[in-house]
């Protein structure tokens, strides 16, 4: 049986040989995939709004049940600003790792997320937060850089009948 996803027809999915995405995953406007030599792997179920950027340049692995709010950026490689005899856009890239975002993550609206991050299950990234480090499951994170500003065991409430 086929995949049964969606892209819009904005979408730009650059290398599509190195991107997977997962059954009933949606990839809505506008949003930006590119990767060069190493795989972007969307899970099944997973939500990209308009206007997302992924840069796969060291991979990123996204989880299932993923979402990520419009205008979000997620940078897996660094330009080498060191070498100072080569313009920075030239200099070859430099990379600690992937960014993986396990399962059940809700990312926030306007948010960027670093080179070798790892954002861990049932996490939640605030809107307008920089990611340079690793979340926690069930951390919730925000701010500029993120920092841990509660957990989602904490917040849970009985369901109302």
């Amino acid at each position: 049986m086929a995949a049964t996803h969606t892209v819009h027809a904005t979408a730009q999915l650059e290398r599509e040989e190195l991107i997977t995405i997962g059954d009933h995953a949606e990839i809505k406007d506008y949003v930006i995939i590119r990767t060069y030599e190493n795989p972007v792997v969307i899970g099944a179920y997973c939500q990209l709004n308009p206007f997302v950027v992924i840069y796969g340049g060291s991979g990123v692995y996204i989880g299932d049940n993923v979402m990520i709010a419009p205008h979000c950026v997620l940078a897996a490689g660094n330009h080498n600003f060191r070498q100072l005899g080569t313009p920075i856009r030239f200099a070859r890239g430099i990379s600690d790792g992937p960014i993986v975002i396990e399962n059940n993550v809700w990312i926030g609206a306007n948010c960027t997320i670093t080179d070798a991050v790892r954002i861990g299950h049932d996490a939640v990234v605030g809107a307008n937060s920089v990611v340079t480090r690793d979340v926690a499951p069930y951390d919730i994170v925000g701010g500029v850089p993120a920092r841990v500003i509660g957990n989602r065991k904490d917040a849970v409430r009985e369901p109302v009948s």
